[in-house]
Protein backbone atom coordinates (compact mmCIF):
# COMPACT_ATOMS: atom_id res chain seq x y z
CA UNK A 1 0.00 0.00 0.00
CA UNK A 2 2.72 2.52 0.98
CA UNK A 3 4.51 1.29 -2.32
CA UNK A 4 1.14 2.47 -4.47
CA UNK A 5 1.15 6.06 -2.24
CA UNK A 6 4.45 6.65 -3.44
CA UNK A 7 4.34 5.86 -6.81
CA UNK A 8 1.33 7.83 -6.65
CA UNK A 9 2.75 11.13 -5.47
CA UNK A 10 5.91 10.39 -8.34
CA UNK A 11 2.98 10.95 -10.84
CA UNK A 12 1.72 13.92 -9.39
CA UNK A 13 5.32 15.36 -8.91
CA UNK A 14 5.39 14.84 -12.77
CA UNK A 15 2.58 16.25 -13.56
CA UNK A 16 3.93 19.42 -11.35
CA UNK A 17 6.89 19.27 -12.97
CA UNK A 18 5.28 19.22 -16.39
CA UNK A 19 3.34 22.38 -15.99
CA UNK A 20 6.28 24.00 -14.56
CA UNK A 21 8.23 23.53 -18.31
CA UNK A 22 4.98 24.21 -20.06
CA UNK A 23 4.61 27.19 -18.40
CA UNK A 24 8.48 28.50 -18.49
CA UNK A 25 8.32 27.56 -22.41
CA UNK A 26 5.05 29.16 -23.44
CA UNK A 27 4.03 32.37 -20.62
CA UNK A 28 7.03 33.29 -18.93
CA UNK A 29 7.66 36.55 -20.22
CA UNK A 30 10.84 37.50 -22.40
CA UNK A 31 12.86 36.13 -25.07
CA UNK A 32 16.00 34.94 -23.23
CA UNK A 33 15.75 32.49 -20.09
CA UNK A 34 16.51 33.78 -16.82
CA UNK A 35 19.35 31.49 -15.08
CA UNK A 36 16.42 30.86 -12.61
CA UNK A 37 14.74 29.18 -14.67
CA UNK A 38 17.60 26.89 -16.31
CA UNK A 39 17.47 23.18 -16.85
CA UNK A 40 19.47 22.91 -13.54
CA UNK A 41 16.53 24.10 -11.33
CA UNK A 42 14.57 21.42 -12.53
CA UNK A 43 17.10 18.79 -10.82
CA UNK A 44 16.88 20.79 -7.55
CA UNK A 45 13.02 20.19 -7.48
CA UNK A 46 13.75 16.42 -7.86
CA UNK A 47 15.91 16.42 -5.19
CA UNK A 48 13.48 18.51 -2.91
CA UNK A 49 10.74 16.46 -3.55
CA UNK A 50 13.14 13.01 -3.01
CA UNK A 51 13.97 14.05 0.58
CA UNK A 52 10.48 14.92 0.96
CA UNK A 53 9.56 11.23 0.29
CA UNK A 54 11.97 9.54 2.15
CA UNK A 55 12.87 11.81 5.19
CA UNK A 56 9.78 13.50 5.30
CA UNK A 57 7.98 12.46 9.17
CA UNK A 58 4.94 11.01 7.50
CA UNK A 59 3.78 10.47 3.65
CA UNK A 60 2.64 14.07 2.16
CA UNK A 61 -0.74 14.18 1.03
CA UNK A 62 -0.80 14.43 -2.97
CA UNK A 63 -3.77 16.61 -3.82
CA UNK A 64 -2.62 19.19 -1.39
CA UNK A 65 1.10 19.38 -2.25
CA UNK A 66 -0.29 19.32 -5.98
CA UNK A 67 -2.61 22.10 -5.32
CA UNK A 68 0.65 23.95 -3.43
CA UNK A 69 2.86 23.72 -5.88
CA UNK A 70 0.72 25.06 -8.76
CA UNK A 71 -0.50 27.97 -7.00
CA UNK A 72 3.42 28.71 -6.12
CA UNK A 73 4.08 28.51 -9.81
CA UNK A 74 1.47 30.71 -11.33
CA UNK A 75 0.68 33.15 -8.56
CA UNK A 76 4.08 34.18 -8.28
CA UNK A 77 4.64 35.31 -11.57
CA UNK A 78 2.78 38.74 -11.36
CA UNK A 79 -0.50 40.34 -9.21
CA UNK A 80 -2.78 39.08 -11.57
CA UNK A 81 -2.19 35.55 -12.64
CA UNK A 82 -3.66 33.07 -10.47
CA UNK A 83 -4.22 29.26 -10.22
CA UNK A 84 -8.21 28.04 -8.88
CA UNK A 85 -9.03 24.76 -7.70
CA UNK A 86 -12.14 23.34 -8.85
CA UNK A 87 -14.58 25.09 -6.43
CA UNK A 88 -12.96 28.65 -6.94
CA UNK A 89 -12.73 27.91 -11.20
CA UNK A 90 -16.67 27.34 -10.72
CA UNK A 91 -17.29 30.99 -8.75
CA UNK A 92 -14.81 32.40 -11.57
CA UNK A 93 -16.26 31.44 -14.34
CA UNK A 94 -19.60 32.34 -13.13
CA UNK A 95 -20.42 35.52 -14.91
CA UNK A 96 -22.67 36.52 -11.42
CA UNK A 97 -19.53 35.87 -9.12
CA UNK A 98 -19.05 39.71 -6.98
CA UNK A 99 -22.41 41.33 -7.51
CA UNK A 100 -22.40 41.50 -3.69
CA UNK A 101 -19.40 42.69 -2.06
CA UNK A 102 -18.17 43.75 1.25
CA UNK A 103 -17.18 47.47 0.36
CA UNK A 104 -13.45 46.35 0.57
CA UNK A 105 -11.20 47.13 -2.35
CA UNK A 106 -7.62 45.43 -2.04
CA UNK A 107 -4.50 45.12 -3.13
CA UNK A 108 -2.01 41.61 -3.09
CA UNK A 109 1.21 40.50 -4.41
CA UNK A 110 2.58 36.49 -3.49
CA UNK A 111 3.70 36.14 -0.30
CA UNK A 112 2.16 39.38 1.68
CA UNK A 113 -1.31 39.54 2.91
CA UNK A 114 -3.71 41.53 1.13
CA UNK A 115 -3.45 45.14 1.70
CA UNK A 116 -6.84 47.16 2.02
CA UNK A 117 -6.60 50.29 0.00
CA UNK A 118 -9.86 51.45 -0.49
CA UNK A 119 -13.39 51.06 1.59
CA UNK A 120 -16.72 52.35 0.35
CA UNK A 121 -18.50 54.14 1.73
CA UNK A 122 -21.88 52.80 3.89
CA UNK A 123 -20.48 49.33 2.88
CA UNK A 124 -20.48 46.41 5.01
CA UNK A 125 -16.74 46.85 5.60
CA UNK A 126 -16.99 50.56 6.46
CA UNK A 127 -19.56 50.10 9.26
CA UNK A 128 -17.41 47.53 10.84
CA UNK A 129 -14.60 49.89 10.99
CA UNK A 130 -11.80 48.42 8.47
CA UNK A 131 -9.70 51.23 7.54
CA UNK A 132 -7.61 51.87 4.26
CA UNK A 133 -3.93 50.49 5.69
CA UNK A 134 -5.10 47.20 7.14
CA UNK A 135 -3.49 44.43 6.11
CA UNK A 136 -5.77 40.76 6.12
CA UNK A 137 -4.26 37.94 7.53
CA UNK A 138 -6.84 35.16 7.00
CA UNK A 139 -10.35 34.84 5.23
CA UNK A 140 -13.11 32.46 7.06
CA UNK A 141 -9.47 31.10 8.80
CA UNK A 142 -7.92 30.74 5.58
CA UNK A 143 -4.35 32.18 5.55
CA UNK A 144 -4.24 34.60 2.99
CA UNK A 145 -0.47 34.95 2.59
CA UNK A 146 0.27 32.10 -0.80
CA UNK A 147 -3.65 33.94 -2.18
CA UNK A 148 -3.85 35.73 -5.38
CA UNK A 149 -5.57 38.56 -5.51
CA UNK A 150 -8.20 36.80 -7.68
CA UNK A 151 -8.22 34.16 -4.82
CA UNK A 152 -8.83 37.13 -1.99
CA UNK A 153 -11.87 39.14 -4.60
CA UNK A 154 -13.58 35.79 -4.89
CA UNK A 155 -13.79 35.33 -1.28
CA UNK A 156 -14.54 39.25 -0.47
CA UNK A 157 -17.91 39.22 -2.65
CA UNK A 158 -20.46 36.73 -3.76
CA UNK A 159 -23.37 35.42 -6.15
CA UNK A 160 -25.81 35.62 -2.84
CA UNK A 161 -26.55 38.30 -0.47
CA UNK A 162 -28.25 35.94 1.41
CA UNK A 163 -24.64 33.91 2.03
CA UNK A 164 -23.37 33.76 6.04
CA UNK A 165 -20.83 36.64 7.16
CA UNK A 166 -17.41 36.38 6.35
CA UNK A 167 -14.92 36.26 9.34
CA UNK A 168 -11.67 38.22 8.67
CA UNK A 169 -8.60 39.13 11.11
CA UNK A 170 -6.36 41.98 10.22
CA UNK A 171 -3.46 42.71 11.30
CA UNK A 172 -3.43 47.00 12.06
CA UNK A 173 0.09 48.04 13.53
CA UNK A 174 0.57 45.82 16.41
CA UNK A 175 -2.79 44.74 16.64
CA UNK A 176 -4.56 42.47 15.75
CA UNK A 177 -8.44 42.50 14.90
CA UNK A 178 -11.38 39.82 14.23
CA UNK A 179 -14.42 41.30 11.79
CA UNK A 180 -17.25 39.64 10.45
CA UNK A 181 -18.87 41.47 7.28
CA UNK A 182 -21.84 40.68 4.95
CA UNK A 183 -21.18 40.43 1.35
CA UNK A 184 -24.52 42.52 0.55
CA UNK A 185 -23.45 45.41 -0.93
CA UNK A 186 -23.59 46.44 -4.54
CA UNK A 187 -21.44 49.41 -5.68
CA UNK A 188 -23.19 51.71 -7.69
CA UNK A 189 -21.96 52.35 -11.51
CA UNK A 190 -22.15 56.22 -11.82
CA UNK A 191 -20.41 59.45 -12.49
CA UNK A 192 -20.44 62.09 -9.82
CA UNK A 193 -20.04 65.60 -10.79
CA UNK A 194 -18.75 67.92 -8.30
CA UNK A 195 -18.34 71.82 -8.36
CA UNK A 196 -15.91 72.03 -5.14
CA UNK A 197 -12.88 73.83 -6.30
CA UNK A 198 -13.32 77.20 -7.96
CA UNK A 199 -12.19 77.15 -11.60
CA UNK A 200 -12.46 73.62 -12.07
CA UNK A 201 -15.48 70.81 -12.48
CA UNK A 202 -14.41 67.53 -11.30
CA UNK A 203 -16.26 63.87 -12.62
CA UNK A 204 -15.61 60.56 -10.41
CA UNK A 205 -16.59 57.60 -12.04
CA UNK A 206 -17.10 54.78 -9.31
CA UNK A 207 -15.70 52.48 -12.51
CA UNK A 208 -14.58 52.36 -15.78
CA UNK A 209 -18.18 50.74 -16.63
CA UNK A 210 -19.75 50.22 -19.96
CA UNK A 211 -21.30 53.16 -21.15
CA UNK A 212 -19.13 55.53 -18.41
CA UNK A 213 -17.97 57.31 -21.32
CA UNK A 214 -21.46 58.43 -22.92
CA UNK A 215 -21.93 59.47 -19.21
CA UNK A 216 -18.81 61.60 -18.98
CA UNK A 217 -19.58 63.70 -22.26
CA UNK A 218 -23.49 64.23 -20.90
CA UNK A 219 -22.03 65.52 -18.12
CA UNK A 220 -19.69 67.73 -19.48
CA UNK A 221 -22.72 69.12 -21.87
CA UNK A 222 -24.37 69.60 -18.80
CA UNK A 223 -21.93 71.68 -16.80
CA UNK A 224 -18.83 72.51 -18.78
CA UNK A 225 -20.67 73.41 -22.37
CA UNK A 226 -22.45 75.88 -21.07
CA UNK A 227 -20.27 77.63 -18.61
CA UNK A 228 -16.65 77.44 -20.53
CA UNK A 229 -15.25 80.46 -19.05
CA UNK A 230 -15.88 79.53 -15.71
CA UNK A 231 -13.91 76.49 -15.52
CA UNK A 232 -9.83 76.60 -16.14
CA UNK A 233 -9.70 72.96 -15.98
CA UNK A 234 -12.01 69.20 -16.03
CA UNK A 235 -10.26 67.22 -12.93
CA UNK A 236 -11.09 63.71 -13.80
CA UNK A 237 -11.47 61.63 -10.46
CA UNK A 238 -9.86 58.09 -10.52
CA UNK A 239 -9.54 57.59 -7.07
CA UNK A 240 -10.76 54.15 -5.74
CA UNK A 241 -12.04 53.59 -9.38
CA UNK A 242 -10.72 49.81 -9.60
CA UNK A 243 -12.12 47.95 -11.76
CA UNK A 244 -14.20 47.67 -15.82
CA UNK A 245 -13.68 47.45 -19.01
CA UNK A 246 -10.31 48.33 -21.69
CA UNK A 247 -12.32 49.31 -24.44
CA UNK A 248 -14.10 51.55 -22.46
CA UNK A 249 -11.05 52.77 -21.08
CA UNK A 250 -10.03 53.69 -24.89
CA UNK A 251 -13.64 55.62 -25.30
CA UNK A 252 -13.14 57.77 -22.67
CA UNK A 253 -9.51 58.51 -23.23
CA UNK A 254 -11.01 59.29 -27.20
CA UNK A 255 -13.13 62.10 -25.89
CA UNK A 256 -9.86 64.32 -25.39
CA UNK A 257 -7.14 62.61 -27.85
CA UNK A 258 -7.20 61.41 -31.12
CA UNK A 259 -4.39 59.04 -31.99
CA UNK A 260 -2.98 56.59 -34.04
CA UNK A 261 -1.26 55.14 -31.52
CA UNK A 262 -1.86 55.95 -27.55
CA UNK A 263 -0.44 52.74 -26.46
CA UNK A 264 0.01 49.34 -27.09
CA UNK A 265 -0.86 45.36 -25.71
CA UNK A 266 2.13 43.89 -26.08
CA UNK A 267 2.05 40.07 -26.15
CA UNK A 268 4.79 37.34 -26.85
CA UNK A 269 5.15 37.79 -30.48
CA UNK A 270 3.02 41.00 -31.33
CA UNK A 271 1.80 44.04 -30.24
CA UNK A 272 -1.60 45.58 -30.81
CA UNK A 273 -1.80 49.14 -31.48
CA UNK A 274 -3.98 51.23 -29.01
CA UNK A 275 -5.68 53.06 -31.99
CA UNK A 276 -8.01 56.57 -30.88
CA UNK A 277 -10.13 56.79 -34.08
CA UNK A 278 -12.88 59.23 -33.29
CA UNK A 279 -12.28 63.07 -33.33
CA UNK A 280 -12.11 64.20 -29.51
CA UNK A 281 -14.71 66.72 -28.52
CA UNK A 282 -12.93 68.38 -26.13
CA UNK A 283 -8.96 68.18 -27.73
CA UNK A 284 -8.11 72.14 -25.54
CA UNK A 285 -9.32 71.02 -22.39
CA UNK A 286 -7.10 71.43 -19.56
CA UNK A 287 -7.02 67.90 -17.70
CA UNK A 288 -5.90 67.11 -13.88
CA UNK A 289 -5.87 63.58 -13.00
CA UNK A 290 -6.70 62.05 -9.32
CA UNK A 291 -5.03 58.80 -8.35
CA UNK A 292 -4.34 56.74 -5.24
CA UNK A 293 -3.33 53.27 -4.66
CA UNK A 294 -7.42 51.81 -5.56
CA UNK A 295 -6.77 53.17 -9.29
CA UNK A 296 -6.59 49.79 -11.12
CA UNK A 297 -6.53 48.47 -14.58
CA UNK A 298 -8.86 50.16 -16.85
CA UNK A 299 -8.53 53.60 -14.71
CA UNK A 300 -4.95 53.54 -15.17
CA UNK A 301 -5.10 53.07 -19.06
CA UNK A 302 -7.21 55.97 -19.09
CA UNK A 303 -4.56 58.24 -16.68
CA UNK A 304 -1.32 56.83 -18.43
CA UNK A 305 -2.52 57.82 -21.91
CA UNK A 306 -3.78 61.50 -20.56
CA UNK A 307 -0.69 61.64 -19.11
CA UNK A 308 1.53 61.27 -22.00
CA UNK A 309 -0.54 62.53 -25.12
CA UNK A 310 -2.17 65.33 -23.49
CA UNK A 311 0.16 66.15 -20.90
CA UNK A 312 -2.79 66.02 -17.89
CA UNK A 313 -1.17 66.80 -14.55
CA UNK A 314 -1.59 63.42 -12.53
CA UNK A 315 -1.74 64.51 -8.58
CA UNK A 316 -2.27 61.39 -5.54
CA UNK A 317 -0.03 58.38 -4.82
CA UNK A 318 1.62 55.41 -6.61
CA UNK A 319 -0.51 53.25 -8.63
CA UNK A 320 -0.50 49.32 -8.52
CA UNK A 321 0.05 48.69 -12.20
CA UNK A 322 -2.78 46.40 -13.04
CA UNK A 323 -3.03 46.93 -17.12
CA UNK A 324 -2.88 43.74 -18.90
CA UNK A 325 -4.88 41.09 -20.51
CA UNK A 326 -5.64 37.68 -18.84
CA UNK A 327 -6.25 34.11 -20.58
CA UNK A 328 -8.61 31.70 -18.66
CA UNK A 329 -7.29 27.92 -19.49
CA UNK A 330 -9.28 25.22 -17.61
CA UNK A 331 -7.97 21.98 -16.31
CA UNK A 332 -9.22 18.25 -16.63
CA UNK A 333 -10.05 18.19 -13.20
CA UNK A 334 -11.90 21.37 -13.36
CA UNK A 335 -9.06 23.61 -12.20
CA UNK A 336 -8.55 26.89 -13.83
CA UNK A 337 -5.29 28.88 -14.61
CA UNK A 338 -5.50 32.37 -15.45
CA UNK A 339 -2.92 33.91 -16.71
CA UNK A 340 -1.17 37.60 -18.27
CA UNK A 341 -0.99 36.92 -21.74
CA UNK A 342 -0.62 40.43 -22.81
CA UNK A 343 0.86 43.65 -20.89
CA UNK A 344 -0.07 47.15 -21.83
CA UNK A 345 2.71 49.86 -22.68
CA UNK A 346 2.23 53.87 -23.09
CA UNK A 347 3.65 54.93 -26.15
CA UNK A 348 7.17 55.89 -24.03
CA UNK A 349 7.48 51.94 -23.94
CA UNK A 350 6.42 52.13 -19.87
CA UNK A 351 5.02 48.92 -19.16
CA UNK A 352 1.90 49.56 -16.50
CA UNK A 353 2.35 45.81 -14.97
CA UNK A 354 3.79 45.89 -11.22
CA UNK A 355 4.49 49.41 -11.89
CA UNK A 356 2.91 52.74 -11.32
CA UNK A 357 1.77 55.86 -13.54
CA UNK A 358 4.06 58.51 -13.54
CA UNK A 359 2.74 60.95 -10.64
CA UNK A 360 3.53 64.50 -11.43
CA UNK A 361 2.49 66.09 -7.64
CA UNK A 362 2.91 63.50 -4.78
CA UNK A 363 0.90 62.66 -2.04
CA UNK A 364 1.79 61.04 1.04
CA UNK A 365 -1.29 58.71 2.96
CA UNK A 366 -2.74 60.59 6.04
CA UNK A 367 -5.89 60.92 7.68
CA UNK A 368 -5.59 63.91 5.73
CA UNK A 369 -5.10 63.29 2.21
CA UNK A 370 -7.96 64.22 0.84
CA UNK A 371 -7.02 68.11 1.74
CA UNK A 372 -3.84 67.84 0.12
CA UNK A 373 -5.66 66.72 -3.96
CA UNK A 374 -7.59 69.88 -2.83
CA UNK A 375 -4.29 71.75 -2.05
CA UNK A 376 -2.17 70.53 -4.94
CA UNK A 377 -4.98 71.28 -7.48
CA UNK A 378 -5.22 74.46 -6.46
CA UNK A 379 -2.04 75.36 -6.77
CA UNK A 380 -1.99 73.51 -10.48
CA UNK A 381 -5.05 75.67 -11.41
CA UNK A 382 -3.11 79.04 -10.01
CA UNK A 383 -0.61 78.58 -12.76
CA UNK A 384 -3.19 77.80 -15.82
CA UNK A 385 -4.68 80.09 -17.84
Amino acid sequence: MKKNKVNFYLIIFLIALATFLLLEDRFLPGKSRSPQYSRSSTELVGTVIHLIKTDYLEEPNPQRTTNGAFRGIVNSLDPLSAYLDKELAARYSNKKMGVFQTGLTVYKKYGLFPVVVAVAENSPAAKAGLAVGDNISSINDNNTLLMSLIETDLWLSSDRPEEGPLKLRVVRGTETLSFELKRDYTPPRVVQTFTDLEGSLRLHPTTIYPGVADEVKKALAASYDKNKAKYKALIIDLRNCSGGDFNEAKSLVNLFIKSDQAGYFEKRDQKEKLVLNEEPLYPKLNLIIWVNPATMGPAELVAGCLHELREATIIGTETPGLVAQRENFPLDDGSLIVLVTSVFSLKSGQKLLDNSLPVDLKLSYSKKIDQGYFDKTRERLANLH
